[in-house]
């Protein structure tokens, strides 16, 4: 009985230490990327974003009875209006609301939102402005591939580099590595878990 809860209690240690020297790798949380549909056209007319962000098209333009229509083409063929292509319906400037704030015309929409946040999301989209009064404008979103990993893997390797060039200068003592230390802590783990096992060993034999 004794030998299992040494056991046990020897698993969860080491398996508490590796927790602690494993790597930590978040990725991008995604974010709000916003267009201004105005009078004078689209701001910014080419975006530039990144995977898990959402392009927001705002029309502002109060000119009176004018309304903005968004359509995106999703895989860049050229066609805007294919049954895979983005289609924001009219948008305009502002929408009536009740004494609460609920719009009171469910289809009326003054913003159009498209996120970026499934597999091979990255890419350039072509996307066209139709006004209602026949104006088109063009431009493009183009959203970058998620790079948190590979930046935080290049700040590892510079913090290595660092370190080695620092270890020619310093003593073995100060370039001892991470995982070094770990092995050291487990072994000290042991250690304290085999003397545990020979004291209760001695006092089951008294």
């Amino acid at each position: 009985m004794q030998w299992r809860l040494t056991s046990t209690i020897t698993i969860t240690l080491l398996i508490l230490a590796l927790a602690f020297v494993g790597p930590n790798v978040s990725a991008h949380s995604g974010g709000i990327f916003t267009l201004i549909i105005s009078k004078s056209g689209i701001t910014p007319t080419n975006a530039s974003m990144t995977v898990n962000d959402t392009a927001r098209w705002i029309n502002v333009d109060d000119s009176e009875n004018v309304t903005h229509r968004i359509f995106v083409d999703s895989n860049g063929d050229g066609d805007y209006f294919g049954d895979d292509d983005w289609d924001s319906g009219n948008l305009t400037s502002s929408c009536e609301t009740d004494a609460n704030g609920t719009k009171v015309d469910d289809d009326c929409n003054a913003s159009f939102d498209i996120p970026f946040n499934y597999t091979d999301s990255d890419g350039k989209y072509p996307f066209m402005d139709i006004s209602s009064t026949g104006e088109r404008t063009y431009g493009n979103v183009t959203v970058n591939p998620d790079d948190t990993h590979e930046e935080e893997a290049e700040e590892e390797e510079g913090e290595e580099e660092a370190e080695e060039e620092d270890g020619e200068e310093d003593t073995d003592n100060d370039t001892k590595p991470t995982w070094l230390l770990a092995i050291a802590a487990i072994s000290g783990i042991g250690a304290v878990v085999l003397g545990a096992m020979i004291v209760f060993g001695n006092k089951d034999e008294d």
